[in-house]
């Protein structure tokens, strides 16, 4: 059995299609658990610098004096806190950026892998047709083409 004829027309596009596909998937898939990892790595490191600050807070609060020194480590704790949503805001929107740019890299290379590939089987199939083309034109000037029967009166 030939398997050269499966290989050629829809069934070799289709295939084509299946592992572009199949590679975005994977590629999706694994920008899905960079993500995932960065954000739990980044909770954690946010909830630990809010505990130690909040604990250092609690250490001020114990040893402050009269409302001033309560309005001042409260002032303190959240000018921190503010701080520290912000900074934790721009790392994700630095990470987010990154991740962004990387998955725009990605597509890019892909698309034009894909385009590099789909002119050049369309190169190649034009030359088949070409040839084709020609070899029926010769059999036509040999007059060897079934083609040109004797037409009837």
């Amino acid at each position: 059995m030939d398997t050269t004829n499966f290989e050629t027309g829809p069934a070799k596009a289709a295939s084509q299609l299946n592992d572009a596909l199949v590679q975005m998937a994977e590629c999706q898939r694994t920008l899905i658990q960079e993500m995932t990892q960065y954000a739990r790595d980044e909770t954690q490191r946010f909830v630990n610098l809010r505990m130690e600050r909040n604990g250092a807070a609690l250490d001020r609060l114990q040893s402050c004096h009269g409302i001033s020194g309560l309005i001042g480590t409260q002032q303190e704790w959240m000018r921190d806190l503010l701080q520290d949503y912000i900074g934790q805001q721009l790392r994700l929107a630095g990470a987010l950026r990154g991740i962004a740019q990387n998955a725009v890299a990605t597509a890019t290379e892909v698309a034009s892998e894909n385009i590099d590939r789909m002119q050049h089987e369309a190169a190649g199939m034009a030359r088949q047709a070409g040839e084709q083309v020609s070899a029926m034109a010769q059999a036509v000037a040999d007059g060897q083409s079934d083609y040109l029967q004797p037409t009837q009166h």
